[in-house]
């Protein structure tokens, strides 16, 4: 039996340097970890998922949590806070038509836009650009100066000169039938 002691005593001891080895590196990784941190230096990463200890590492604290504003119920007058519960207004007026809530929703957008604009200094209020109806004239010319360029398209150097002398003299829609008549010619 006095053989065995001197072998338990020197596993004992092999076990608890293995623990204080495994503690020192743990403790040397969380500190090259927070330096890293701190002085924001990228860290050297392993392949496939990391350990759990790393994890817990960058979690984010408590406190430095990040929290979105909180959002009001957008019936006009009300000031309490929506929830997610409702569809995102206050138990209060829960029972508000989907409808009128998206009209409040907007009539509160549009005054923040209004808001917006007056109180930037040397902004002017910008009207929406409204789309300016063309006259039959004007659509109709454009329409044939499309048809020119894409007759012009298809002819070679010499015929798209000649087209291009009769649009300057006789006019656009003669220069079109002459480079429909050239480009089937060229067939």
């Amino acid at each position: 039996m006095p053989k065995s002691e001197p072998n338990i005593s020197a596993l004992i001891e092999n076990f608890t340097n293995q623990i204080v080895a495994a503690v020192n590196a743990a403790a040397a990784e969380r500190i090259q970890a927070a330096l890293a941190g701190a002085f924001e230096l990228p860290q050297a990463r392993a392949v496939g998922r990391p350990a759990k200890s790393a994890l817990v590492l960058h979690a984010v604290p408590a406190g430095a949590k990040r929290s979105r504003p909180k959002q009001l119920c957008p019936v006009p007058g009300c000031n309490n806070v929506a929830a997610p519960v409702f569809g995102m207004v206050c138990s209060d007026h829960k029972g508000v038509a989907k409808s009128k809530i998206a009209k409040y929703r907007a009539e509160r957008k549009a005054d923040a836009g209004r808001a917006d604009a007056g109180s930037s200094v040397g902004a002017k209020a910008v009207a929406p650009k409204t789309k300016k109806k063309l006259s039959p004239k004007m659509a109709q010319a454009r329409k044939l100066q499309g048809q020119y360029l894409g007759a012009l398209r298809g002819l070679n150097d010499a015929n798209r000169a000649k087209v291009r002398q009769l649009a300057a003299e006789g006019g656009v829609a003669d220069a079109v039938k002459l480079a429909l008549s050239l480009k089937k010619a060229s067939k």
